[in-house]
């Protein structure tokens, strides 16, 4: 794998994650009693962008790699989005999601390495 492919692999993963973090926090502004419809479609704009840009580097990354190799580095968006919501959203992260998370990083460098 190339330098340049790397770089569009966390692109894409940043793209889908970033867009499910946006798309939580446009639903989280909605279920406020009293909510600004403008900052909610702008953030649901951003999730849409977002979940765009990882489409379209996705179909050029499925063009360069085998589906077997560029999928399980889609599994690293799990726990990201996990974390993500931790810090950003302040979700809880419990031990238990913490635990799951490791063994997904665990299975995505085991499946990489072949």
């Amino acid at each position: 794998m190339t330098l340049f492919a790397a770089v569009l692999i966390f692109i894409s993963i940043s793209c889908f994650v970033a867009g499910q973090i946006f798309l939580k926090h446009a639903m989280d502004i909605t279920a406020r009693e009293t909510y600004s419809r403008r900052h909610a479609t702008q953030v649901f704009a951003a999730a849409i962008a977002a979940f765009a840009i990882n489409f379209f580097i996705n179909i050029g990354l499925l063009q360069r790699f085998d589906l077997s190799y560029f999928f399980p580095f889609q599994g690293l968006s799990v726990i990201l989005i996990a974390f993500a919501g931790a810090w950003i959203l302040k979700e809880k992260l419990t031990l238990r999601l913490t635990i799951g998370s490791i063994v997904i990083a665990l299975g995505v460098m085991l499946v990489s390495l072949s």
